[in-house]
């Protein structure tokens, strides 16, 4: 398992520092969790997301499309990196993840969608991510021939089809990257 390097001196830490504060001066003004229809959701720390997505180099794909995208802060974090887009079934959250991208000034990099991920051409992105609430089988099916990256935000449902490249942590969190089938 990779220890995440700080990533405190980088230029990039700088541009990220009020995409950070944002999401947590939201988060204390409210759960950081609620049910949707589609399942649970719960916000994932906004300086883990930065830290994680710095390891993985984010910057090298071209499309992230976050599956289950709740508040938009796994989006906002990626569009500091490359162009993100979310998908969420809950209106109330993807409004709220579109406030946070306009607030932010990333609505040229990050957009939202009120969806099912299912039911969207999500094979378009070289980079996924999912914080799970459920087993990820009918995923993998989805993926079946797709050749890009899986972020597993968490270790409680990772996939059982595609190989894990690299674990990496901080503190308590996770995110499992995985390659391939």
């Amino acid at each position: 398992m990779n220890q995440i390097p700080s990533s405190e001196d980088s230029d990039l830490a700088g541009k990220a520092s009020g995409v950070i504060d944002y999401f947590r001066n939201r988060l204390k003004a409210g759960l950081p969790y609620r049910a949707t229809a589609s399942g649970a959701w719960a916000a994932s720390r906004p300086k883990h997301l930065f830290d994680f997505f710095t390891a993985v180099n984010l910057s090298r794909f071209r499309c992230f499309i976050d599956l289950g995208s709740g508040d938009g802060v796994a989006c906002c974090i990626a569009g500091l990196f490359t162009r993100a887009i979310g998908i969420e079934s809950d209106l109330h959250l993807v409004s709220e993840a579109g406030r946070a991208a306009e607030d932010l000034k990333l609505q040229g990099r990050v957009g939202f969608i009120c969806a099912d991920f299912s039911t969207q051409s999500i094979q378009q992105a070289d980079c996924l991510y999912i914080y799970p609430d459920k087993p990820l089988d009918g995923l993998e099916r989805v993926l079946e021939s797709w050749g890009g990256t899986l972020l597993v935000y968490g270790p409680h449902f990772p996939p059982k089809l595609f190989v894990r490249v690299k674990k990496l942590r901080l503190g308590m969190e996770t995110l499992s990257v995985y390659g391939g089938r």
